[in-house]
């Protein structure tokens, strides 16, 4: 089965995994980043996001938050 996460780098990955949001951040080109801030510092948007199927699914590749 092809993970829609492989083409994802190592780096990125385990900047996840610490969960180092301004790692993943600083890699992405300025409209990206000023996607992903607006849609993190709007709850709403937030918790439709991280209940899609699709974060469910990378959540879990990624081991889950360990960190709270």
């Amino acid at each position: 089965m092809n993970n829609p996460f492989d083409k994802i780098d190592k780096n990125t990955l385990d900047a996840a995994k610490r969960g180092d949001t301004d790692a993943i951040l600083k890699n992405l080109n300025s409209a990206d980043r000023e996607k992903i801030e607006s849609i993190m510092s709007d709850k709403e948007k937030l918790n439709k996001i991280l209940n899609s199927d699709a974060a469910q699914q990378l959540i879990k590749i990624l081991g889950g938050n360990k960190n709270g």
